[in-house]
């Protein structure tokens, strides 16, 4: 196991693999508008991270859940 400070660096500098979620239903693509800093009050993609071990047709789903309390999307 990692030491508290050694794990603090290497979280603080290893990459984060993240994903945008673009849902579309009848021609119209879902955004979200941001309610936390930056950029609050700002139209975004709904999004997150993919977490370790993660594929992302597993994380999409996730996210979509997470973020926007849908269940069952379907990835194409």
């Amino acid at each position: 196991m990692l030491d508290a400070q050694t794990f603090k660096t290497v979280n603080e500098n290893a990459p984060l693999v993240s994903i945008d979620l673009c849902l579309v239903c009848d021609g119209q693509v879902l955004l979200g508008k941001r309610t936390n800093e930056p950029l609050k009050d700002e139209w975004f993609t709904p999004s997150g991270r993919i977490h370790k071990n993660e594929t992302w047709q597993d994380a999409l789903p996730r996210i979509a859940e997470v973020e926007l309390g849908l269940s069952g999307i379907a990835i194409k």
